[in-house]
């Protein structure tokens, strides 16, 4: 061995080092609790993440197809195409059977904002409020009482002009959706496909509504809100 090696290794056994103190257990202890929650932790860094990709997605019109391809809130399905497919034009709005709020499927919401509807119409698990008449429609309400987890059951169709946007509406974990611009296509159970106009889509508990009709997104989200 080298001189130097063995002086070297020699200074460092003869050199006295005090114990190493435990500054893990030091630093935890002075860290706070964490507060309590019903989910773990990384799943609400999961959902973060996921909002932020979503809606970085949408503003990027090459990714928001693949997205909307696969997006669903609640019951509802939205998919982006590049062309809408031909639909018949409207000869009579079809809503369904003509039902009493009693003789609803499900506990229906309601709104002290709009009141009453002018019309209550169900097919299966979907009912929709009619505002105004069928020959002049104000506004739609649709709700279907069926769990999120269960297939969806209503699809929309958008073309590439038609806009797209996430928002949050108070009392809705679940983030909703206004659809705007361009008509669209909409596609209920047991009616033909039509056009629809300005929409909202937000889930409330284990229902899903659909509101059509809102000349702007702030009147939307007030009308959606309004619904208890």
């Amino acid at each position: 061995m080298p001189e130097i090696d063995r002086e070297l290794r020699a200074l460092g056994e003869s050199l006295a080092f005090p114990p190493t103190p435990d500054l893990a257990s030091s630093v935890v202890a002075r860290l706070p609790e964490p507060a309590p929650s019903g989910r773990p932790r990384w799943l609400v860094v999961v959902a973060a993440v996921v909002g932020i990709a979503l809606i970085a997605g949408l503003a990027i019109p090459q990714a928001r197809s693949a997205i909307l391809r696969v997006f669903g809130i609640g019951s509802v399905r939205v998919e982006y195409v590049d062309a809408l497919p031909a639909v018949k034009p409207e000869t009579k709005l079809v809503l369904g059977r003509e039902i009493s709020r009693q003789d609803a499927p499900f506990h229906l919401l309601g709104s002290r904002l709009l009141g009453p509807p002018d019309g209550t119409y169900a097919s299966g698990s979907v009912v929709t409020l009619l505002y105004g008449s069928s020959d002049d429609v104000r506004l739609l309400v649709t709700q279907i009482g069926r769990p999120a987890l269960e297939p969806e059951i209503v699809k929309k169709i958008l073309a590439t002009t038609t806009n797209a946007t996430v928002v949050q509406i108070e009392g809705s974990v679940e983030p909703a959706l206004w659809i705007e611009g361009e008509p669209h296509v909409l596609a209920l159970p047991g009616a033909p496909e039509r056009l629809a106009r300005n929409t909202l889509v937000w889930t409330h508990g284990n229902l899903t509504l659909r509101l059509e009709g809102a000349a702007t997104l702030d009147q939307a989200i007030r009308i959606a809100q309004s619904f208890r």
